[in-house]
């Protein structure tokens, strides 16, 4: 791995510490009893987890996108508005780092959706398993969409790029790939 490779990577690796920070410790620090001691009340009843998604969770989706929606359009909380747009951008660079990074295999709007879906989906697992926050499926719709976007965002670089660095398609695509590889890592 050369070094722009490696910066590409380490970039994305930043990226994903950060939205962990803030998706799941909601700023805060990890607090390691805290987590003992909450996989002990786990382990001693495992149906706590089937509890917490019954009462707390939502898996009705547009639920809580709908609620985000109206509380907007009655200016009635600015949290819906940072909780709506906060879960699609969260996810725009994943969507945007994942086809640079690993074009070979995240390079389709298929393939980024469906781990946009998978990340979103083991970050919203993690929350109901620890407790720190609350399954929305909604999340889950929000953060895909959110790497959709990013990926569409590489294609209309991508589309700039190439189309500005020759006048020759062909000599501006090979230039494209030569400038990509840089920031690759398979």
């Amino acid at each position: 791995m050369d070094g722009s490779a490696f910066s590409g990577v380490l970039r994305f690796a930043v990226y994903l510490y950060l939205v962990i920070k803030v998706l799941l410790l909601k700023f805060s620090s990890l607090d390691i009893e805290l987590l003992q001691i909450q996989w002990q009340m786990l382990s001693n009843d495992p149906t706590s987890i089937v509890e917490r998604l019954r009462y707390r969770g939502n898996l009705v989706p547009f639920h809580e996108i709908q609620n985000y929606v109206s509380q907007i359009r009655n200016g009635q909380s600015g949290h819906s508005f940072v909780n709506l747009v906060g879960n699609i951008v969260a996810f725009m660079p994943f969507g945007l780092m994942l086809p640079l990074l690993f074009a070979k295999k995240a390079g389709s709007v298929g393939k980024v959706a469906w781990l946009s879906f998978l990340f979103s989906l083991g970050l919203e697992t993690t929350q109901l398993v620890l407790s720190c926050g609350t399954f929305d499926v909604d999340d889950l719709l929000l953060n895909t969409v959110g790497g959709i976007l990013g990926y569409g965002v590489y294609l209309v670089l991508r589309f700039v790029f190439w189309r500005h660095s020759s006048g020759d398609r062909s000599a501006s695509s090979l230039t494209y790939r030569k400038k990509a590889m840089e920031y690759r890592a398979d």
